[in-house]
């Protein structure tokens, strides 16, 4: 009797595991071919020649090569899980594979040339960014030769399936808000300017409402700035080194590979945006 109960629960846990297996299976599934609509206008601006440099210090400053590697040749973002190993491309090659407006789709709106979505890739934080600057930064990926790359391509195991049918590793195109689209050109107020680049590059990390957030340990900068001056602010993002003289875990490797590139009308702009009223309230 024993031992037909032992093969009976062996039985049923098997069955519970192979339809467990099957419902990741299917979600994922539905998440990687999910075909969404393409976008009418992605982008409004034409890249041109006169763009480039500004478009090589638009790809520093949002931190391109952290997930697509020295050169943005392709950069093995997750691996070891039963499988998975999440690439992110080789812009190199895909800059000139894709037409302008392809690129533009999949950097704004996560929407790949077949319709399906970009997987885990801060899309909305792009969609927010004037199409000057997505436009510049397409200019220059476009004027960088193909180069080999040695990442591969992503593969997906039980646990990457499983990340994916739950939500854990987004895709891009799902969660997006297309009223949150930038302006046509990027603001030169300096008021507007600061609001433009919290939104686009603090607010990352920050959170929308730049109260900071739990997960990334980051803290509220409404209240945070006023332990600053303009001036130790500004020297803050040209060295990494805060307040107190020393730097912190987690923005000091930020400034000193992406924020170093900031202008300083750009800084003094944050600095003036997050001591208005309207970031504190």
């Amino acid at each position: 009797m024993r031992s037909r109960i032992k093969w009976a629960l062996g039985l049923v846990i098997v069955a519970l595991a192979a339809v467990g297996i099957w419902r990741i299976e299917v979600g994922s599934q539905a998440v990687l071919t999910h075909v969404y609509a393409q976008p009418q206008r992605p982008l409004a601006i034409a890249p041109a020649p006169q763009m480039i440099a500004e478009g090589q210090r638009l790809v520093r400053i949002n931190g391109c090569s952290a997930c697509h590697g020295a050169g943005n040749t392709g950069h093995v973002v997750l691996t070891g899980w039963l499988g998975t190993r999440l690439v992110a491309p080789n812009l190199t090659v895909l800059a000139h594979r894709l037409s302008t407006r392809q690129l533009a789709s999949a950097l704004r709106y996560g929407v790949k040339p077949d319709g399906t979505s970009v997987v885990s890739m801060p899309a909305q934080r792009f969609l927010r960014e004037s199409d000057a600057d997505v436009a510049a930064m397409i200019a220059y990926l476009q004027s960088v030769p193909s180069k080999a790359g040695t990442a591969g391509k992503t593969q997906w195991g039980l646990i990457g399936k499983a990340m994916l049918a739950t939500g854990l590793i987004p895709a891009a195109a799902a969660d997006l808000q297309p009223s949150e689209r930038g302006p046509l050109h990027t603001p030169v107020a300096p008021m507007a300017l600061g609001r433009y680049l919290t939104h686009t590059q603090c607010s990352a990390c920050h959170g929308r409402h730049l109260s900071g957030e739990a997960e990334q340990d980051s803290p509220d900068l409404r209240f945070a700035i006023k332990h600053y001056t303009l001036a130790a602010f500004e020297s803050f993002f040209r060295t990494g080194v805060g307040q107190l003289g020393h730097g912190t875990p987690h923005m000091t490797p930020l400034i000193r590979s992406r924020f170093h590139e900031l202008s300083t009308a750009e800084v003094s702009a944050i600095y003036v945006y997050l001591n208005h009223s309207k970031a504190r309230g």
